[in-house]
């Protein structure tokens, strides 16, 4: 790889700037009476009876970090300590570089690129990662780019580099069917599939938004990594704004000289890829650290690997063949306090990703709360319902015949299938969005300001998680549960851009242009959502028609070593099978204790995990 001289030409931040972002309180969700407690059955299939989303998977075999994991009870002291992940300001320097052993380089990608859980249906992520020599020259690159957010740092151990491309899924292939006239549907089918191969036209510009709301809930993920990994002792540095919108287009001659050192080939531009964010780590400084202790980020990172998105609310959304546990109500109530800061957890992000003022974030990132507890709260819901229900009976009709009926009406059935993922359930139920216009009048570009809100909606759904942790009873699964869903977006622009239907936040921002984001569900219950929507995402033979299997890190992270960029974890014709931060031992069992084979993994030979990926030089730098 490439060496370069120490970086040290960007002065550096203000030794205490202004702080942007409130720190957040602790709000317990109340667990109901112990009559009234239920947990996931885990319980695997008899011999010769037929297997269900609800049973226990027969084995894995996954290179992924994260396998099928339990929440672990954390008590409210650690809880609080917890939050302030929730609202780190950034570095303003590297304290002397140390070490970075192999196990935490992996750990810390897991929490990362390879968590990242808004976006496990969507391989659209790759990582680089280069060492020290290498970090020192990225530095200087990214000081010749303009509209950079925060001061280049000196000093870092590592830097991640992460390349991004369109969001292209079986959804987005569906997508290409919808909306065409039946006469003229050959013809204008044929021309959106060469405006979407040549020019990645979106069919729907929901779609294009997806790429950067996952890429912001991927950025606010890699601030955390930085810490829980490393015990708190390392922070990151991110830059995302010199490769958004106009900043791209000024920046083209510097990022391709990044790019060129991610390895990335005419192939891959060809395919989409290219350079999206770009993460400086290094030692923190004394100051700096988030006052969390090394045990704790133990617990904390096998929590986080943990959490999923909860779709079902018991009593409310339960298919037929749903088990009784998720056929009661439970009383149980995500308290007003509760949202209120999770909602403040959402602004420290937005400001945090955009550089908008604090305050002005509350009028730029736009929330229509919908849920039955607002005054009209059921009718409100009743109408998105229909308006959604109403969309999803024009794209089946006007499917072109000559493209459904050849693969057995495949195309109809998936549009139908997705009617279950449009479900909005949960008591408080958000959709967020922006208006462009607003966002112009500020001096935000767009794109940033995008994925802001992917960043503001993950971590104000993560307070909600971890706040549903502290003193998590035995008997219970979790006490919070949350679902981020671009589903009911994406259907509503499918109406809006074909059948005229209205934006579903022009009701309560009238007049505005606004473009709706995402629908963020906050759900207080006891019992997880069933094995088999994790399984989709580990299981080959069980993968859901329009989700990717979660990467184990050789499949989307090099890794710079020995004078090349190697796969992560695949050494000696051998692949990952660790799960990480799998020593707190949060594997799924049944009620016997029999876990699944092959959940608990196997660890990564010791003496390669203890390795020194990058050694300590023994150079300070303090700052830049």
């Amino acid at each position: 790889m490439h060496a370069a001289p120490e970086f040290a030409d960007t002065p550096a931040a203000p030794a205490h700037p202004e702080r942007q972002q409130k720190p957040l309180d602790l709000e317990t969700v109340a667990a109901p009476p112990p009559e009234a407690r239920v947990r996931r059955a885990a319980v695997f299939a008899a011999p010769g009876e037929k297997r269900t989303r609800y049973t226990l998977p027969a084995s894995l075999d996954s290179s992924s970090p994260v396998g099928y994991r339990t929440r672990l009870s954390m008590t409210p002291d650690e809880v609080r300590s917890a939050l302030a992940l929730l609202s780190l300001e950034r570095p303003t320097g590297f304290a002397p570089r140390a070490g970075v052993r192999e196990a935490e380089l992996f750990e810390e990608a897991s929490l990362g690129l390879l968590l990242a859980r808004q976006s496990t249906n969507y391989r659209g992520h790759r990582q680089v990662t280069l060492g020290p020599e290498d970090a020192a020259a990225v530095a200087l690159e990214l000081a010749r780019l303009t509209g950079l957010e925060a001061p280049v740092l000196g000093g870092a151990s590592h830097v991640h580099l992460v390349l991004s491309r369109p969001y292209r899924t079986p959804f987005t292939l569906l997508l290409t069917l919808v909306g065409h006239p039946a006469i003229a549907s050959p013809f204008t089918v044929l021309k959106r599939i060469w405006d979407k191969r040549v020019n990645r036209a979106d069919d729907i510009p929901t779609i294009g938004y997806l790429q950067h709301l996952h890429l912001g809930v991927l950025a606010d993920g890699l601030e955390r990594a930085a810490v829980v990994a490393s015990g708190d002792r390392r922070r990151a540095q991110i830059f995302q704004a010199p490769f958004c919108g106009k900043a791209r287009e000024a920046n083209a001659k510097a990022i391709r000289a990044l790019e060129a050192r991610c390895g990335l080939t005419l192939r891959d531009r060809a395919d989409g890829w290219r350079l999206a964010l770009v993460a400086q780590v290094g030692q923190a400084l004394p100051d700096e650290r988030a006052g969390l202790d090394a045990k704790l980020c133990r617990r904390l990172g096998a929590n986080l690997v943990a959490l999923r998105s909860e779709r079902i609310q018991p009593g409310v959304n339960h298919e037929p063949a749903a088990p009784e546990q998720y056929r009661k109500r439970q009383e149980m109530d995500v308290p007003d306090e509760l949202t209120t800061q999770a909602g403040r957890a959402a602004y420290n992000a937005f400001a945090h990703w955009t550089g908008c003022d604090r305050e002005r974030a509350k009028d730029l990132l736009l929330l229509e709360r919908i849920d039955v507890l607002t005054p009209n709260g059921k009718e409100r819901l009743r109408e998105v319902r229909d308006a959604l229900g109403r969309v999803t009976d024009r794209v089946v009709r006007d499917l072109p015949l000559w493209a459904d009926l050849p693969t057995g009406k495949a195309f109809s059935r998936n549009a139908e299938r997705g009617r279950k993922a449009f479900a909005l359930a949960g008591q408080r139920i958000y959709v967020a969005g922006l208006a462009r216009a607003d966002i112009e009048r500020e001096g935000l570009d767009w794109e940033l300001a995008v994925r802001g809100v992917g960043a503001a909606a993950a971590r104000g759904a993560l307070y909600a998680e971890l706040c549903g942790l502290a003193d998590l009873p035995p008997e219970c699964d979790l006490l919070a549960g949350t679902c981020l869903m671009a589903g009911p977006v994406n259907q509503n622009d499918v109406g809006k851009t074909f059948y005229g239907e209205h934006d579903l936040l022009e009701g309560a921002f009238p007049g505005r242009g606004v473009a709706s984001l995402l629908v963020w569900t906050l759900k207080a219950k006891t019992v997880a959502d069933p094995i088999g929507n994790e399984e989709q995402l580990l299981n080959p033979a069980r993968k859901g028609a329009l989700v990717d299997l979660r990467p184990g890190p050789h499949e989307v992270i090099r890794v710079a070593r020995r004078g090349a960029l190697e796969p992560m974890r695949q050494q000696g014709g051998r692949r990952n099978a660790e799960r990480a931060f799998g020593d707190l031992e949060n594997f799924v069992t049944d009620a016997g204790g029999r876990g699944i084979p092959g959940n608990r993994g196997a660890p990564w030979p010791a003496a390669w995990r203890d390795e020194l990926v990058w050694p300590a030089d023994g150079s300070a730098h303090a700052d830049a």
